[in-house]
């Protein structure tokens, strides 16, 4: 029914979308996480080390410089220097032979590297003494090392699950638009089916009259009335369709306060000498508090039209079509159209508001129909806020239950 290539391609560039986003994503907040996690880090280090700076000044004294100076933190290496000589240093294991020299810079942190390892270095003078206190940070970037391999694995890994979760997506957001476009190659060859059939009929009609150029028209009478007949049924059909775009369309309605008794007198009007024709009872009836309501008149007159045309055309002589009207709660109000016609098989009741859908038993019948009428009538009620629903019985007739809202009602006309 559609080029399946166009839809395929279109899910792929969503999912390749999709997922470039959710990396991207995750890309940042990678990013962010490492940032936050390593600044973090170093600001404790460095805060770590101006501690240790304050603490270990607060014990200095120049003049016993050989007393043992405590810290805050047994990491931390002190080298204390006057001038280029070291006047005081802690033991470690980085420097054994040579000590770093004074490099007498400005007063800060810094990085460092000695004998292949890493150190964050805090540099203060104070008097005559310069101070340098360093702590190996090669655990710190081995953690972030660390962290790096990880969130590099985690935003590798998370393209499984954002494949997965890309594809649902890209198919949820087009199902929609699929559902629309099969729903719209299937209107146009239903209708271009359902239109071929009268145009087909027509069109052998005119060419048999044309292979009898004496015959007259009395003779050829009923040739010439079943093509009428087609005719007409074709331009009905025409119209039904144009109708059904014109509704599907429409987005606004246009709301007025009537008397709903008027609709139901017109309705009366239309279809009481076509009843006495056709040897059918036709009624109306109104159980409601108020008389008023508020709604589109015109659609609403449409809507009643559609299922008392289908009333009349599926009952036989003797049969009754009745409207009538309730209260349904303080907000709505139900009309009922209901037939002693034919009635509706359980499982053509499924399909009844389909587009151009008529029953094998009613096909199989003179009864003319293209089974657009429903589908008005669906969309319709639809655009008035309104609900259908059916009760039927074969061979029993019909009930078609209709709920619309009052909408608001003037206290005084």
């Amino acid at each position: 029914m559609i080029n399946n290539n166009v839809f395929h391609k279109t899910r792929l560039k969503l999912i390749f979308m999709i997922l470039l986003v959710v990396e991207i994503f995750m890309i940042g907040m990678s990013i962010f996480i490492y940032t936050y996690y390593k600044s973090n880090t170093y600001k404790t280090v460095d805060r770590s080390l101006l501690d240790e700076y304050h603490f270990i000044s607060n014990q200095f004294d120049g003049d016993s410089i050989l007393d043992k100076i405590i810290l805050q933190d047994p990491k931390d290496i002190v080298y204390i220097y006057k001038g280029n000589t070291v006047k005081y240093y802690t033991q470690n294991r980085y420097f054994s032979d040579k000590y770093p020299t004074n490099g007498k810079i400005e007063n800060g942190f810094y990085w460092e590297k000695f004998n292949g390892y890493n150190f964050r270095t805090i540099y203060f003078s104070e008097n005559e003494y310069d101070f340098r206190i360093m702590r190996n940070i090669d655990s710190e970037k081995e953690g972030l090392s660390h962290m790096v391999a990880l969130l590099i694995m985690t935003d590798m890994l998370a393209i499984i699950p954002g494949f997965f979760i890309s594809k649902f997506l890209s198919n949820k957001a087009l199902k929609p638009i699929e559902n629309s476009w099969n729903n719209q190659v299937k209107f146009v060859q239903d209708a271009s089916h359902e239109l071929r059939t009268p145009v087909s009929i027509i069109q052998s009609k005119l060419e048999y009259l044309l292979k009898s150029p004496n015959s007259t028209i009395e003779s050829e009478a009923e040739t010439v009335a079943v093509a009428m007949r087609e005719t007409r049924q074709l331009k009905k059909m025409i119209s039904e369709l144009l109708s059904l775009t014109k509704e599907e369309s429409i987005v606004k309605i246009n709301k007025e306060q009537f008397e709903i008794e008027s609709v139901l007198k017109e309705l009366s009007e239309s279809y009481t000498e076509i009843a006495e024709y056709q040897n059918k009872v036709f009624s109306y009836g109104i159980n409601t508090k108020s008389k008023y309501i508020s709604t589109d008149r015109n659609k609403l007159t449409q809507l009643l039209r559609i299922f008392v045309d289908n009333a009349f055309k599926y009952t036989n002589e003797g049969d009754s079509i009745d409207v009538s009207i309730y209260d349904r709660g303080r907000d709505k109000v139900q009309i009922v159209v209901s037939d002693t016609g034919i009635g509706i098989s359980e499982k053509d009741q499924k399909h009844i508001f389909e587009r151009f859908f008529r029953s094998d038993s009613v096909r199989a019948t003179d009864i003319e129909g293209s089974g657009i009428g429903l589908s008005i009538s669906q969309i319709i009620i639809k655009t008035i806020g309104g609900t259908i629903k059916v009760k039927s019985k074969l061979g029993e007739g019909t009930k078609f239950f209709i709920e619309i809202p009052k909408g608001k009602i003037a206290k005084k006309l």
